[in-house]
């Protein structure tokens, strides 16, 4: 799917923090006028900060919009998701939490049977705009309270609901991952991603390169409960990680 040309001006805006007008007239091939109502409309929308000339990604880019984080390095993601689906297996039952990394997801599971429990209405609606009506996958949505902005079901309802199923995977996103273990900034979800490691059989971690050294505010497990470590590319960063090859944890990159 083309991105749009907003998604396309979040992509340049993570490249280097700022874009001016100029810039973007130029890299997207658009009037000055284009440019500047998409700037307004996303100023609005608060994905962006309105400098002179141009717009900057507001200061702390955890607090994005889900939009906003969606298109952050929307092809290493993508990648990574492709390569975590190649564990899948006919008839498997996998939980997949709410979060950009996990929601390429949706475009890109095998055609086989899978039955996928989440908490995400935006990968549910994702997989279900795939299928089309006709897909071999069945969508069991958690219930629980949605949260503002984020898209994700929440609380003892959506954690009730996640202790009555077994899953033969647990693939999730992160906010941080350190030899302490991984983490998300956002603790409504924590509790839910704990009961999807403890009801499934094996634990996949899709995270792109700039989660690996970094804390985030909660903990969610240790490394000892994940079975992998799929990421887009070797780093200095990730480099700790790789003396746990060959115990249960394995570290597997995509390029």
């Amino acid at each position: 799917m083309k991105p749009t040309r907003q998604e396309q001006i979040l992509r340049l805006l993570s490249e280097s923090g700022q874009l001016h007008v100029e810039e973007a007239v130029t890299r997207l091939a658009a009037s000055p006028a284009t440019i500047r109502r998409d700037f307004n409309q996303m100023t609005e929308a608060g994905l962006v900060e309105r400098i002179r000339g141009g717009i900057k990604l507001v200061n702390q880019v955890d607090l994005l919009p889900f939009r906003a984080r969606e298109v952050k390095n929307a092809n290493e993601k993508l990648e990574i998701a492709r390569r975590a689906t190649v564990f899948l297996s006919e008839g498997d039952v996998v939980f997949v939490d709410g979060g950009t990394t996990t929601l390429q997801l949706a475009h890109s599971l095998p055609p086989i049977k899978l039955r996928i429990i989440t908490n995400s209405l935006t990968l549910a609606a994702a997989i279900e705009r795939r299928m089309m009506g006709r897909g071999p996958w069945e969508v069991f949505l958690t219930g629980g309270y949605l949260f503002p902005g984020t898209g994700l079901l929440v609380g003892p309802s959506a954690q009730y609901s996640i202790a009555q199923y077994h899953a033969n995977w647990a693939l999730l996103s992160t906010g941080g991952i350190t030899e302490a273990g991984i983490f998300n900034d956002n603790e409504h979800v924590v509790e839910s991603e704990r009961l999807m490691i403890k009801h499934a059989d094996r634990v996949a971690v899709l995270a792109d390169e700039s989660k690996f050294g970094h804390h985030a505010m909660r903990h969610i497990a240790n490394l000892d409960q994940l079975d992998y470590l799929i990421t887009n590319r070797r780093t200095e960063a990730s480099l700790p990680f790789e003396h746990l090859q060959g115990r249960k944890l394995k570290l597997i990159y995509t390029s």
